[in-house]
């Protein structure tokens, strides 16, 4: 719970001097900011509403449009402390960097800092909020309904700023813990619907060929693909071998082996003629002789005789040398024909294994083959077909799942609230009065939409009951940590409604915030009450939040503020 609240400039008028009010203890329970009996404005009720909102990590305090606090006071700190069990936490939050929070001793000294949404995720661990997918803020901002949050529509409960009515009952169906359920079947549907998409966009662009892209290709398809069939059977009927089905099954195998036959044959051509070729070398070299070399010494008187023999004394050791490596190349080549000659007989026998006769035709071969592709690309085409279909089917099938959903469980949320409100209603009136109703409409489209009422009877008084009927039955039903309702939720409501709702506020455990004022006019009961909850009381002439009102053109004022230091110049 949020256990206090501590400004600098929370102050009130003393004897003509500004007094700081020092730390504001709060209550588990109701919270009540009491106004004065005239129901004065602009004493600081709302503003103080708004420091609890800007304590439980709201920007509105800080909103120009919403709250003049930062700009006619300047930058201040608010310290705050939230207590859980028996453990007290303390914080600062301050105008000028509204994005950190101070974690800080009793003494609101700062130790370290952490980010806003470090502080939310406290909170919400904090408050043992279990809820999925649902932030603090999400969870609570709604129902802190203070004048100028636009929040407190009494026809539109769900209203929150420019969030849509969708987004609103969404954040609804987490609250109730029906949202995870919903997206488990919105998840299915969406990846029907993206596959689906992807395939057609594919099927249309020419990028998927091998789907066939109408009905009516689909049943040409399905007519070449039978006479190809039975060309086949007449093809493999002329043929003695006789092939079963299982055998033309295997004929892209054979062709393939076929072919690796083909390039080992040529492979191992290329090694035997460089065999040979070796071994001519090896077999045919001169080697020239004395008697040569004499013959030649007649032809020739001046030939160096004695050079020549040198010369081929060299090469004949040359010789001697190519000779043992030709002979290891001999060898290598041989360990490589017989290699090659070894696969090609257990890719033979490969193929007989497949039932394929070795010696089979060729041109049959490759006409079988090629016929059997043609009917495996169109059957190809129209399996694809087939599941682009059952895809689409499935598409449907989990749309009509997901809306089916979405409508029970929300009708399950809608009967919830309705149950609890009427039984708070019931409480207030002794069931002699209709019940606020909340209805969803258009519920299986995605954009659901709603309507908040109470049955023959239209007036402001009756829908701002409602209002705060609906903030009750919810704060009971969910998670829902803390709520706050300002005065002018009060102004139209009568007296013996408000008895009764006083008396429902003090009944919750969980804490609530109210402004209220005017309390005379109304019975002991929640006059009584809202003594008991006051938490901090304020009235005009120097019992402001601040001490003093902007609101009124005074100059003295001004000059007091400045000469006592609450308005700083930074």
């Amino acid at each position: 719970m949020l256990y206090e609240i501590e400004c600098e400039k929370f102050a009130k008028k003393v004897k003509g001097q500004l007094v700081p009010r020092g730390r504001i203890q709060l209550r588990e329970g109701l919270n009540t900011v009491l106004g004065d009996k005239a129901a004065q404005n602009s004493i600081g009720k709302s503003t103080f509403l708004l420091v609890v909102d800007f304590c439980f990590g709201g920007d509105d305090y800080i909103n120009p449009k919403i709250c003049k606090a930062k700009e006619k006071l300047h930058s201040h700190t608010i310290n705050f402390a939230f207590k859980f069990g028996n453990k007290i936490d303390y914080f600062c939050r301050s105008t000028k960097t509204p994005s950190e929070i101070g974690i800080c001793d009793s003494e609101y000294k700062v130790q370290r800092i952490q980010t806003l949404k470090e502080f939310k995720d406290y909170l919400l661990k904090a408050y043992d909020i279990t809820t999925p997918s649902i932030s603090f803020r999400e969870m609570v901002g709604r129902f802190l309904r203070i004048y100028g949050r636009e929040n407190y529509a009494e026809r539109y409960p769900l209203k929150y700023g420019d969030v849509k009515p969708e987004s609103a009952i969404e954040t609804l169906e987490k609250m109730f813990n029906v949202f995870a359920f919903i997206e488990e079947y919105k998840s299915v549907y969406d990846d029907k619907s993206k596959r689906s998409k992807v395939r057609d966009d594919a099927t249309k662009l020419g990028e998927m060929t091998n789907v066939a892209r109408t009905k009516k290709e689909y049943n040409a398809n399905e007519k070449e693909i039978e006479r190809l069939r039975t060309e086949l059977q007449k093809l493999m009927d002329r043929e003695d071998a006789k092939l079963s089905q299982e055998e033309t099954d295997n004929l892209d195998k054979a062709s393939e082996i076929r072919g690796q036959l083909t390039v080992l044959k040529r492979r191992r051509s290329r090694l035997v003629s460089q065999l040979n070729a070796v071994k001519a070398n090896m077999s045919g070299g001169f080697v020239p002789v004395e008697e040569d070399l004499s013959e030649l010494s007649e032809f020739f008187p001046d030939v160096d005789v004695q050079k020549l023999s040198q010369i081929e004394h060299f090469h004949d050791k040359m010789q001697h040398i190519l000779s043992q490596e030709m002979g290891d190349e001999i060898a290598q080549l041989q360990i490589l024909i017989d290699a090659i000659s070894a696969e090609m007989v257990r890719l033979q026998e490969s193929q007989r294994k497949l039932g394929i006769p070795v010696t089979i035709s060729k041109k049959f071969m490759d006409r079988v083959v090629e016929i059997q592709r043609q009917i495996d690309i169109l059957v190809a085409k129209n399996k694809g077909y087939d599941k682009s279909a059952k895809l689409k089917t499935e598409k449907k099938e989990a749309k009509v799942q997901l809306e089916d959903v979405r409508e029970t469980q929300l009708q399950a949320v809608e009967t919830s609230i309705n149950q609890e409100m009427t039984r708070l209603n019931d409480y207030i009136y002794n069931g002699e009065r209709y019940a606020p109703t909340i209805k969803f409409g258009n519920s299986r489209s995605g954009k659901p939409t709603y309507e908040f009422w109470t049955e023959d009877d239209t007036g402001a008084g009756t829908n701002f009951k409602g209002l705060i009927i609906f903030d009750l039955a919810l704060l009971r039903l969910t998670e829902l940590p803390v709520i706050a309702h300002d005065s002018n939720i009060f102004k139209n409501i009568a007296d013996l409604p408000i008895d009764k709702i006083m008396e429902l506020y003090n009944q919750s455990e969980k804490q609530i915030f109210i402004a209220f004022d005017k309390e005379d006019t109304f019975y002991d009961v929640t006059r009584d009450i809202v003594h008991s909850t006051k938490v901090i009381e304020l009235h005009e002439n120097g019992g402001e939040l601040f001490g003093w009102s902007w609101a009124k053109k005074a100059a003295r004022e001004k000059q007091i503020a400045t000469e006592t230091g609450v308005i700083e110049e930074s």
